[in-house]
């Protein structure tokens, strides 16, 4: 009797308990706060940057802070009249039955539970619960990206999988390649991420260098709703560094055209539109062709990138008088300075080292300055250079089947030139010379007899190479002088006489009438 009055006791316990919200579990002791981040210096911008980046722990650093737009799923423990689904408000609150509202915003998940679980128990609602919170969809990703960056400003970052449900938050260099990549000028040694947590700024240094050196991850932080993003610019430009950082695939988007000008000594000075894929001038035209940039960035060398060089044979190439050891490429920075990149071709025609030439950006000005002292030999070697002009003018005049202005290709030689003018009038010309008149860079004209002999090879001597605006003319035979000189004196005596004939002829037709 005694045991069945216990049994019903127990029972009468649990269905009061069971049926009544009040009490959910007594097993497991209240939550406490989670104690906020406390920032070394409240008076200054926390700075991440003394700690090596491999021991700072992001996620534990800074967990998830709610805000509006957040979906979080509360589950009380047996009591699914109080549990589901909450939308963040954006006055920063949700709504749970019975309490009303209670503000979230700036707090993690695990503070939130403690909030709920204080709210229910001082309410008399419920006695001890045990309280879960998930973030089953986070919020929009917006973060602002400034510096050197292509296109700065406010992006919106899809998360990792195309929605926020289930899937990886976005992370630094998927904003980086939203906003176009990061510019030639850009020091990616110092890239900072400032993140404002709980009211208090700090700075995330990040170092995209040892990215592509070490392949370190670390360097490619998880994003936060509101980071600011701030790309600085290098003190010192770097040519290696900046090609290589050109091929990753958070450099500067190359299909995005820039505007550049050029002047000095240039065939066509001027300011110019020039697409990130290759450029290819044709012929001193402006006609220019593309290639896409995902075949550019499979291929080796600068194929492709913008950049000095290829700026220059947009503008028509180099004039004779250009001083390609002192070209200069100048950018004003986001900070209102400007900075010069020197570029010296000469370096790169005789090394053949990518570095000598400078990656362009938006904006630039290519300064090409005038020699003083011109070197002969220097000249023939920058007239076959891929950024000097693809031809050259070149007038044959003289004893010649067809003399005129003719296009040729540059460094062709004497004899080229002769041929492609038909070769000389055999009747007249004097095939053993030729004259070669030829205007310098300095203004000075030179005049040369080049002995003439088709068998002879390209050389200084007797086949000289031929260089812009270079004329040559063909002079006549002894015996075409003397026949010239022979009709010039008897001309005369042939137009009196045949005007004599005339006047007769006329003469005998009035009398025939």
């Amino acid at each position: 009797m005694k045991i069945n009055n216990i049994y019903n006791s127990i029972v009468t316990l649990i269905l009061l308990f069971t049926s009544s919200p009040l009490v959910l579990a007594q097993s497991v002791n209240p939550r406490q706060p989670l104690k906020p981040l406390s920032p070394s210096n409240t008076n200054e911008t926390n700075n991440f940057s003394n700690l090596p980046t491999r021991q700072v722990n992001l996620s534990q650093q800074f967990p998830y802070t709610l805000d509006s737009g957040d979906v979080i799923a509360l589950d009380i423990y047996n009591v699914p009249d109080y549990s589901g689904n909450y939308t963040v408000l954006v006055d920063g609150t949700i709504s749970l039955p019975l309490i009303n509202r209670i503000s979230v915003a700036g707090l993690t998940l695990e503070e939130i539970e403690s909030v709920i679980y204080q709210q229910y128990v001082n309410s008399g609602l419920l006695r001890d619960p045990i309280v879960s919170v998930n973030l089953v969809t986070p919020r929009p990703i917006t973060v602002a990206i400034v510096g050197e960056i292509r296109t700065p400003g406010s992006y919106t970052v899809p998360f990792e999988g195309g929605n926020a449900a289930g899937n990886k938050f976005p992370n630094l260099i998927s904003a980086v390649q939203l906003a176009n990549g990061i510019n030639a000028s850009a020091d990616p040694r110092r890239v900072q991420v400032i993140r404002n947590y709980k009211g208090q700024e700090y700075i995330i240094p990040v170092n995209f260098w040892d990215f592509l050196e070490n392949g370190d991850l670390s360097q490619n932080i998880v994003l936060r709703d509101g980071d600011r993003i701030i790309i600085p610019s290098a003190d010192e430009i770097n040519p290696i560094e900046v090609m290589r950082i050109a091929m990753a695939n958070f450099s500067a988007n190359l299909s995005i055209p820039i505007t550049i000008s050029i002047v000095g000594e240039v065939n066509r000075p001027g300011p110019y539109t020039l697409s990130g894929d290759d450029v290819r001038a044709g012929n001193l035209t402006d006609t220019l062709s593309f290639q896409t940039s995902t075949t550019i960035r499979n291929q080796e060398g600068l194929a492709g990138i913008p950049t000095a060089t290829r700026a220059i044979k947009t503008a028509g190439g180099l004039t004779a008088k250009a001083d390609i050891r002192n070209i200069e490429v100048r950018r004003t920075l986001p900070s209102g300075e400007e900075q010069i990149v020197k570029v010296n071709l000469w370096e790169l025609l005789q090394t053949g080292r990518f570095r000598e030439d400078a990656l362009l950006q938006n904006g630039d000005r290519i300064f090409v300055p005038t020699i003083e002292t011109i070197r002969d030999s220097e000249v023939r070697q920058v007239a076959i250079a891929s950024f000097s002009p693809n031809s050259i003018n070149v007038s044959v005049t003289g004893e010649v089947k067809r003399s005129g202005l003719l296009q040729l290709p540059p460094n062709v030689s004497l004899q080229q030139a002769l041929l492609q003018a038909g070769g000389f009038d055999n009747r007249r010309a004097n095939e053993s010379t030729a004259q070669l008149i030829r205007l310098n860079p300095d203004g000075t004209v030179t005049r040369r007899s080049i002995k003439v002999d088709f068998s002879s090879p390209l050389s200084e001597e007797n086949n000289p190479p031929l260089l812009n605006n270079d004329i040559i003319f063909v002079e006549r035979s002894n015996l075409a002088v003397a026949s010239d000189a022979t009709f010039a004196i008897i001309n005369p005596f042939a137009q009196i006489l045949g005007i004599i004939a005339n006047t007769a002829v006329l003469i005998d037709r009035l009398g025939g009438d």
